[in-house]
């Protein structure tokens, strides 16, 4: 049985709509990072090379505008030449590096944010399923809800450490071997199964795992981790849509899957 058809049977929104508060906040987080994802997915795809200033103005207007500047620049010192051009070269670099830092289509960061700020809705979903698979009536408090923000909060702050030193480590290794190129898709998936774990993270945590546990038994179920955290990083950057529903499908899916592959056991 499919997850959406899974959804459909057991009508698994009502409830959460009576939270009308819980469902206004996640539109509003859902809204900021929809605006914020798709601007930098967009800026990846089609990046500006240039913003130029267009000036319209004729070659021999052109040619006696410039005259003034290279007599100028004749009286200028060869030390002071040589400044100018370094600091225009510094200035192009840095502009490079900025340009290459801010990848959102292969980070984590913010999608990690995202899961912090919809765990509410992560783990609502996650212990409503969990109550249909195993025929069980378990009714979430607000404590209940403040401990798994907490852990969530933990957890993603954990994955965003180790996603910074696997970058690095990576990027040493790919550089070597001169395959500079595969980082970014190497590090899409290594934040995809760190999204992943999120989510499996959610289903452990309500058998009474630790973290640390949580983690061990995850890394034995890798590929289950790594493709609902790539399919939560692909998706989520379908606007106001995806933010919103994909950590709500990602949570069913991933306890399902928890309950059917008897992760609890490990």
């Amino acid at each position: 049985m499919s997850t959406p058809s899974f959804i459909r049977k057991h009508k698994l929104w009502r409830g959460f709509l009576d939270y009308r508060w819980v469902l206004i906040l996640s539109i509003i987080i859902a809204s900021f990072f929809s605006l914020i994802l798709v601007n930098n997915l967009y800026d990846y795809l089609f990046p500006d090379e240039s913003k130029g200033i267009e000036i319209n103005i004729n070659n021999e207007d052109l040619e006696e505008s410039i005259k003034p500047i290279e007599e100028g620049s004749e009286n200028i010192s060869e030390v002071t030449n040589g400044e100018i051009e370094i600091s225009n070269q510094s200035l192009i670099d840095q502009k490079e590096n900025l340009k290459e830092e801010h990848r959102s289509v292969f980070s984590g960061s913010l999608k990690f944010l995202l899961l912090i700020f919809l765990e509410v809705l992560i783990f609502h979903f996650a212990v409503k399923t969990n109550n249909i698979l195993k025929g069980e009536k378990v009714v979430l408090k607000f404590n209940q809800f403040y401990k798994a923000q907490i852990r969530m909060i933990k957890v993603m702050f954990r994955k965003w450490v180790y996603g910074l030193i696997m970058y690095i480590l990576i990027s040493i290794a790919c550089s070597i071997i001169g395959f500079s190129f595969m980082i970014d898709p190497i590090m899409f998936f290594v934040y995809g199964f760190y999204l992943g774990f999120a989510f499996l993270d959610n289903y452990l945590e309500q058998s009474g795992f630790t973290i640390k546990e949580s983690a061990k038994c995850i890394q034995s179920h890798f590929g289950a981790s790594t493709v609902i955290g790539l399919f939560a990083s692909i998706f989520m950057h379908i606007p106001l849509v995806g933010p919103l529903l994909v950590p709500f499908i990602c949570a069913i899916a991933a306890t399902r899957y928890g309950h059917e592959s008897k992760m609890e056991a490990f």
